[in-house]
């Protein structure tokens, strides 16, 4: 289905006042095209009528028009961190490719600030979470712990059964 068809679909979602479809439509499109920023504007718009400011801010942060209040949700839902912003802009492949000089600047920016805060170079191409760092150890240690509890009680009602048994 072309952007055109897409977006002519979601006007007419919206005209019956299917909010939640004409959300979804357009986020299978952002996904599908991350490059077009008409789609990501159209659904910036339609999560402000659903009243998410921080959808919205996600989704109009590489447009020229854009409530600053939006994307400083969006940044806090990020936990300001510019790894996490870069990962949730969903954007793929060179800025580059980005529709418009300001849009492109943006995403340099903030692959600029991912890249320092990481230490590391990223790519618009990695979408996978990092699974590493503290946060992971610290749930991998809190997994083990369980897993060991469960086999030490299932040792302990083991003995039990096998005593009762016996007497």
């Amino acid at each position: 289905m072309t952007v055109e068809r897409t977006l002519g679909r979601v006007d007419e979602d919206l005209r019956t006042g299917d909010v939640a479809m004409a959300r979804r439509r357009l986020k299978s499109l952002v996904e599908s095209l991350p490059h077009e920023l008409k789609a990501r504007e159209r659904l910036a718009e339609v999560c402000r009528l659903d009243g998410d400011r921080t959808e919205a801010g996600r989704w109009s942060y590489l447009s020229e028009q854009r409530d600053p209040a939006e994307v400083d949700a969006f940044e806090r839902a990020c936990g300001r961190d510019p790894v996490r912003i870069m990962q949730g802009l969903r954007w793929r492949g060179p800025e580059e490719q980005a529709a418009s000089e300001l849009a492109r600047q943006r995403l340099l920016e903030i692959r600029a600030r991912a890249e320092s805060a990481a230490g590391k170079k990223l790519d618009w191409s990695d979408r996978g979470r990092d699974v590493s760092g503290p946060w992971w150890e610290g749930l991998t240690a809190i997994g083990c712990a369980i897993v060991v509890l469960m086999l030490v009680g299932l040792v302990v009602v083991g003995a039990v059964t096998v005593f009762r048994w016996i007497v």
